[in-house]
């Protein structure tokens, strides 16, 4: 494998937040970044090839709970919506 230089500027944060990290891995500082560009730019490019992480994702059984109660946690969220809301729920009087 042969590497490239390069020059980064990073904000004080962070370098603070890779140079915390390569303290606490025992790594370099270039090795964090190597890693995260690795992990976060370079992983999209692998096509999965493990499929059990699919496994239990479908489940022919009851409905979720999304499914059984829909109109209800709907209500629920409006309710709580109205609720949170910053000005006093107006109703109109009767005349």
């Amino acid at each position: 494998m042969s590497l490239k230089s390069t020059q980064i500027y990073l904000t004080e944060a962070e370098h603070a937040a890779v140079q915390g990290e390569a303290g606490r891995s025992g790594l370099s500082m270039t090795a964090v970044i190597r890693g995260l560009v690795e992990q976060h730019l370079m992983a999209d490019k692998v096509a999965p090839t493990d499929l059990t992480d699919l496994i239990g994702v479908v489940s022919t059984l009851n409905p979720t709970d999304v499914g059984a109660r829909k109109d209800a946690m709907l209500y629920e969220a409006l309710i709580g919506d109205i609720r949170g809301h910053e000005r006093p729920l107006r109703v109109a009087e009767p005349e």
